[in-house]
């Protein structure tokens, strides 16, 4: 352990009984920092990561690690060096003591009080609960959850990207699968937690749906979902097409006979004979249509008109293929879906 990392606990001691210097309430310093916070602070930090490090608790030994990892790249060492001292759980990592930190560094707590001005501690809270809800299970979770149907789940509301689940299903054993999962869920927060939860009760795991649930899930289930608009989102960065075929995820993947489909998309070359191979190679229908999926996602526009016109030729996929076209895409979806994204 290094002397600041020893001296951590008696810092955060102090600064727990001592009046904020900049008037930031109790309320919010008490609270762990999102990632916006931290996104939003590393850029006030400037070249002084190695003093900032320290002070926060990190040993020399971490810090050299980070700037070897963001060679030159002062705003990634910023930022790397605060999510690495927020995953501290030996110390509460809280603004509080991230606020001691700037002050000793010389950098005040102006620039602190300015980033957090308009933030709810409740949502901060009921991020730090969801959190802790899932590290109390987390085992529990990796070693009896089988996730392709909650990923399917997931898919549908737009809170994993089809990147996320080739990411997930990387990984050839279920426990490291579960806790990539896991870990996109956090980062993600609101509504990925709550759709993560409805999915493991959906799907029989209805006793750690409850562990897992927050009452804050009744009340603020997108607390942390900002509006497209204030994104500044339109479909020139949000493919709606994408989203209403995500949207649409298992409907087709449990509805659909791939074949005749998988046909039209090799003839129109959406498609490489390859790619039809893989396809047949999944074990069921449901794994063929994930593989037919996962690559229509990752295919242009054209991709996807092709598929509506390859659904449209057979009567019986007709009602579905105007379906897709047809599906409202709002701007919490696109908010939703862009997350993924980022």
């Amino acid at each position: 352990m290094s002397v600041s990392s020893h001296f951590s606990p008696i810092i955060s001691g102090i600064c727990t009984h001592l009046c904020s210097p900049s008037g930031i309430p109790d309320d919010i310093l008490d609270c762990i920092p999102s990632d916006e916070i931290l996104d939003r602070l590393a850029p006030l930090i400037g070249n002084i990561v190695f003093q900032l490090g320290i002070e926060l608790g990190l040993s020399v030994e971490e810090i050299e690690s980070v700037k070897v990892k963001r060679d030159r790249d002062l705003l990634a060492q910023n930022k790397e060096v605060l999510f690495t001292w927020r995953k501290d759980r030996t110390v509460k990592p809280t603004i509080r003591v991230l606020e001691q930190a700037f002050v000793n560094i010389g950098k005040g707590s102006k620039g602190l009080k300015e980033v957090v001005k308009d933030v709810d501690p409740n949502t901060l809270k009921a991020v730090e609960t969801a959190t802790d809800r899932i590290r109390e299970n987390e085992n529990r979770i990796k070693q009896d959850v089988q996730i392709s149907q909650i990923l399917d789940h997931m898919m549908t509301h737009l809170v994993i990207s089809a990147d996320d689940r080739r990411d997930i299903e990387h990984y050839p054993r279920q426990d490291d699968q579960n806790k990539e999962l896991l870990d996109i869920v956090i980062k993600r927060r609101e509504p990925a937690y709550s759709v993560f939860v409805d999915g493991l009760r959906n799907y029989g795991y209805e006793d750690i749906a409850n562990d897992l649930k927050c009452d804050t899930q009744e009340t603020s289930p997108s607390t942390t979902l900002v509006s497209a608009e204030n994104e500044g989102l339109s479909y020139k960065n949000v493919p709606l097409y994408k989203v209403r075929l995500q949207k649409n995820y298992l409907k087709v993947i449990t509805d659909i006979q791939h074949y005749s489909i998988v046909d039209h998309l090799i003839s129109r070359e959406v498609l490489s004979v390859d790619d039809g191979k893989k396809i047949e190679s999944g074990k069921t229908p449901q794994e063929k249509n994930r593989t037919l999926m996962d690559m229509l996602l990752h295919k242009n526009e054209r991709g996807f008109n092709e598929f509506l016109k390859a659904l449209g030729k057979d009567s019986i996929y007709a009602d579905l293929a105007e379906q897709i076209e047809k599906t409202e895409v709002t701007s919490t979806d696109m908010a939703t879906f862009h997350k993924c994204l980022k």
